[in-house]
């Protein structure tokens, strides 16, 4: 037995004896982040003061308020006019009268430009209206007024309907307005009747 207990106390001191591991304490790392960048502020208001949108509000605003009626204020940057077909030649029928507005009169970015249509279904409907003396319907009539009053850098407000695709035919991926009627705030001058970029924002 007293040898026993030897061997036990033995074992139990050479368990112990050894060195106990040494903990190496890593340096303290300081992260090297970027600074949070400062966001350059909206170009445009979403909403004006009247509550009307601009172009940027209403695009920013899309999931929310397509297929609603909307009212926009913005310019009317260009005028869609068609090219006069050559005498003796058959070309295709243009395309219904529609306009383009942005947010600023000197807008050129086909992005930032909003279409405008449904407020003629042809060409000799605007002329028509134009020449006539009467420019409003009958109010029990219940049609929109044909407008005879745009012009390239009027600056309105115009109420339509904010869809993907107009009732003349007509579509966009980034919507349209189809027209409901308007207010003119600005005049502006003549239309050139040449679109900018048409081949990217007329289709």
């Amino acid at each position: 037995m007293a040898l026993s207990a030897t061997l036990l106390t033995a074992c139990g001191q050479a368990g112990q004896g050894g060195d106990k591991p040494q903990v190496e304490k890593l340096p303290t790392i300081q992260p090297h982040l970027p600074e949070v960048p400062t966001l350059p502020p909206a170009p445009y208001p979403v909403r004006y003061d009247d509550q009307s949108f601009s172009v940027y509000g209403l695009r920013k605003e899309l999931r929310k308020v397509i297929d609603q009626d909307v009212t926009l204020t913005g310019y009317i940057v260009n005028i869609y006019a068609p090219e006069p077909c050559p005498k003796g030649e058959t070309c295709p029928p243009p395309r219904a009268p529609h306009l383009w507005l942005a947010d600023s009169p000197e807008e050129k970015d086909p992005e930032k430009l909003i279409r405008l249509c449904g407020y003629a279904e042809n060409h000799e409907e605007l002329a028509k209206a134009a020449r006539s003396s009467k420019a409003k319907p009958e109010p029990e009539s219940g049609m929109v007024a044909t407008p005879t009053d745009f012009a390239e850098g009027a600056k309105i407000k115009v109420k339509g309907r904010f869809a993907y695709v107009s009732g003349l035919g007509f579509n966009d991926a980034s919507g349209l307005l189809d027209y409901k009627g308007h207010e003119t705030l600005e005049g502006g001058s003549q239309p050139n009747h040449k679109a900018p970029s048409a081949k990217k924002i007329d289709f």
